[in-house]
C-alpha cells in the first residue's frame, strides 16, 4: 500500500481538461537564429537585445502572451534548444546567445524543428488549446557547411506536405548569407528576404527582431478576430526576395 500525499490547497490544482473541451487558440512562434562565430560582436549582441525588447514589449500587447507561444532554437555546428515552447511575459527568463561551434549547420537546425515542433503541438492539444500553423523566423549571417544534399534532405522533411504540423518558415539573410540559399529555406517565395547591400548587419538583425514582434502583434490580433493567416511585412533594410525585378 502507498503513503497517501498531503492533499494540495484547492487553488493549486489544476482544472481538468476534459476530452472536447477547448480552451483557447494559440500559435506557437519560434525564432531558429545562427550561433555560429561570424556572428561575434555586434550581431549577436543585436540579437540578444531584440528578444529582450520583444520581451519587454509583452506587458504593452496582452494578446500575444494569449495568443503566441514562443521558442527559441540556435545552431553553429549542432542546434540547442534554449528556450522551450514559453508563454510571452515579463517574467520571461531568455537565453543569452554567444558564438559558439565551428560550423553552420542548417540540416541541424531543420531536424531539430521537425522533432521539436510536433511534440510541442501535441503539449498544447493534450492541454485543450486549438494549435494553429506554427511561425518560424529563421535568421542566418552564413552559409550552410553541411553537403547540400543533407540539410535539403532536412527542408525536404521539415516542408513535406504529409508533415501536418509543417510550418510557415520565414528565411532572413544577413552579412554573407546566400540569397538563394534563403529563398529556398522560405516556406513561400513571398517569406524570402535578404538584407539590401551595404547596410549594417547589426542595424538590420535589430529590424528584423523588430518586425517579429509586431508579426506576434499583428497575428495574435488576427486569432481574436477569427482569422488564421500569419501576418508579417518586410523589416527596413531588407529586401523580399521574390520582388520582380525592374
Amino acid at each position: 500500500m502507498g503513503i497517501s500525499e498531503p492533499s494540495a490547497p484547492a487553488s493549486a490544482v489544476p482544472a481538468p481538461v476534459f476530452a472536447g473541451t477547448v480552451v483557447g487558440q494559440v500559435l506557437p512562434m519560434y525564432f531558429v537564429g545562427d550561433e555560429s562565430h561570424s556572428m561575434s560582436g555586434d550581431p549577436i549582441a543585436a540579437v540578444n537585445q531584440g528578444l529582450i525588447d520583444l520581451r519587454d514589449e509583452v506587458a504593452k500587447h496582452p494578446l500575444i502572451g494569449k495568443k503566441v507561444r514562443f521558442g527559441i532554437i540556435t545552431f553553429a555546428d549542432t542546434a540547442e534548444t534554449r528556450l522551450q515552447l514559453s508563454e510571452l511575459s515579463e517574467e520571461l527568463v531568455l537565453p543569452t546567445l554567444a558564438p559558439r561551434g565551428r560550423g553552420t549547420s542548417y540540416a541541424s537546425a531543420l531536424e531539430a524543428l521537425r522533432q521539436t515542433i510536433p511534440a510541442d503541438v501535441a503539449l498544447l492539444k493534450g492541454s485543450g488549446y486549438q494549435v494553429h500553423r506554427p511561425s518560424v523566423f529563421f535568421l542566418s549571417d552564413g552559409q550552410p557547411t553541411d553537403k547540400s544534399d543533407k540539410w535539403r534532405a532536412r527542408l525536404d522533411e521539415l516542408k513535406d506536405p504529409g508533415f501536418r504540423e509543417r510550418p510557415n518558415v520565414l528565411a532572413f539573410g544577413v552579412g554573407e548569407a546566400d540569397p538563394d540559399v534563403i529563398r529556398e529555406l522560405a516556406s513561400s517565395p513571398r517569406y524570402g528576404f535578404m538584407m539590401t547591400s551595404g547596410a549594417s548587419t547589426a542595424g538590420a538583425i535589430a529590424e528584423f527582431a523588430s518586425s517579429m514582434l509586431n508579426s506576434m502583434v499583428a497575428s495574435a490580433e488576427r486569432l481574436d478576430r477569427g482569422e488564421q493567416t500569419i501576418e508579417f511585412e518586410k523589416p527596413e533594410g531588407f529586401v523580399q526576395l521574390d520582388a520582380p525585378l525592374l
